[in-house]
């Protein structure tokens, strides 16, 4: 080789190696800066931009993502939107927009719109965060419904409880209105000025039921054979219950044992509704026994009648 071809070939191999250093330092770089436009920055309007963070959420083509410093960035999609991933076979793959599911990690480039707005020109994310946003939506979707179930059972329960408080409530007035009954009938008797109790009776009565026994019906006949030589009689007629059932069956069960003393009264025993006051359904009040056992409830389920004479009307 010529000693001109030597210095041709050194001049060439020198030019090669500082134009590798060069091409490898601007590269370098440019990949330093490409690293760092991926931060959390606030958006200025018209300003290009690259931003990266979570999908918090999406409402169709908005999508609202949380970047590294906690800032909330509003994502605006257009027709000219890009979704990728960048693991395909042949480079990018495009992708639909439903894949961009809470809990993703991304990547946007596009122009700043207005504070915090960001019209985007692509949306790239990693297959790996796809498939672990997907794996936290599948834990979470369980939970919703499950919580959803819990509000469902609330409202129910809400729902039975304010049932409830009407019943205690229709109870309560039920209980006032027995409550004025029996001071009504009071002030009747008061009315007499003085009066004597002759004669007294109790009738029992099965579970539940409001139907004179066959022994019940000859101990009111017996009672009425009773009053024919009084004057100025009058019979006060009381019915009860067990601690059976609720307050309320028990008031209108007491009142219909009443009643059917009452009803045998004037049919059987020819007794004028004129002598028997207002009956009284005194429920589950007043027990004659314990409830506790089951001789106690029996002595319980009754009607009291007692036979009162008025001393200013019978005379000395």
């Amino acid at each position: 080789m010529s000693r001109a071809m030597r210095w041709i070939v050194c001049v060439l191999s020198m030019y090669l190696f500082t134009a590798g250093a060069v091409f490898g330092g601007a590269t370098s770089q440019q990949a330093n800066a490409s690293e760092k436009a991926f931060v959390s920055e606030k958006v200025n309007r018209g300003e290009k931009i690259k931003i990266e963070g979570v999908v918090v959420s999406r409402q169709g083509e908005i999508l609202t993502m949380r970047t590294a410093d906690s800032e909330n960035v509003d994502v605006a999609f257009t027709d000219y939107t890009r979704v990728v991933t960048g693991e395909g076979l042949l480079g990018k793959k495009r992708m639909p927009v439903s894949d961009l599911v809470p809990g993703l990690w991304i990547k946007v480039q596009g122009v700043g719109d207005s504070p915090g707005h960001v019209l985007a020109e692509s949306v790239s994310f990693s297959t790996k965060d796809l498939r672990t946003a997907h794996a936290i939506q599948s834990g979470l979707t369980p939970l919703d419904t499950e919580v959803q179930a819990n509000k469902r059972q609330i409202q129910t329960n809400v729902q039975n409880i304010q049932a409830t408080q009407q019943q205690v409530q229709t109870n309560q007035q039920q209980i006032q209105a027995n409550q004025q009954l029996i001071g009504e009938t009071n002030q009747r008797l008061s009315e007499l000025t003085d009066y004597d109790v002759k004669y007294t009776a109790s009738v029992n009565f099965l579970v539940g039921n409001a139907i004179l026994s066959p022994q019940a019906r000859s101990e009111l006949m017996q009672l009425s054979r009773n009053v024919v030589a009084l004057k100025g009689y009058f019979f006060q007629v009381k019915g009860f219950t067990d601690s059976s059932g609720s307050i309320s069956q028990n008031q209108a069960l007491s009142m219909s044992r009443a009643l059917s003393v009452i009803a045998y009264l004037e049919e059987e025993c020819d007794i004028p509704l004129t002598h028997i006051l207002t009956p009284g359904a005194m429920g589950e009040t007043h027990p004659a026994s314990t409830n506790e056992t089951q001789e106690g409830r029996a002595e319980n389920r009754r009607v009291e009648i007692k036979i009162l004479v008025s001393r200013g009307i019978a005379g000395p």
